[in-house]
């Protein structure tokens, strides 16, 4: 599964749309779509894992400071899936950290996997947990998160 853009929002293999309609998501999704793809197109095309590893250290930096800014959503419109949704960050953030330090260390058959777990991994947490954080803060709980604010 690869990670695509398009006019309707990111899309995973370019058929379901994960826009949520809350802009500055949407904006960090279509962020971290982008270093994904520039991370698969590096590994894909055999580059050196030194030139990837700096993608690597963005794309964890940017999900924590992403997941944060969830949480603080959640917490400001007093989300009910907050604590659920928080642990799976924190799931999600060891689940990377580990994946990366094996593909650092030259991890045997990592280039293969990492593209793949990559795009699985973003677009699944979009689908399985983001879409719920979206529609709630499209609804009377969005006072200043809805689209065009």
């Amino acid at each position: 599964m690869y990670i695509t853009t398009g006019r309707s929002g990111i899309s995973a293999g370019g058929n379901a749309n994960l826009k949520l309609s809350v802009r500055i998501l949407d904006r960090d999704h279509l962020e971290l779509s982008e270093t994904i793809k520039d991370i698969q197109a590096d590994i894909l095309a055999g580059k050196d894992r030194g030139r990837t590893a700096p993608l690597l250290r963005k794309l964890t930096a940017f999900t924590r400071a992403h997941f944060a800014l969830e949480e603080g959503m959640m917490e400001a419109t007093e989300y009910p899936g907050l604590a659920l949704h928080s642990v799976r960050h924190q799931s999600m953030m060891q689940q990377l950290r580990a994946f990366i330090s094996c593909y650092g260390q030259g991890g045997s058959d990592l280039g293969v996997h990492l593209p793949w777990f990559l795009a699985e991994w973003h677009t699944a947490h979009i689908r399985n947990e983001d879409l719920q954080l979206g529609r709630w803060l499209n609804g009377q709980h969005s006072s200043g998160f809805k689209e065009g604010n």
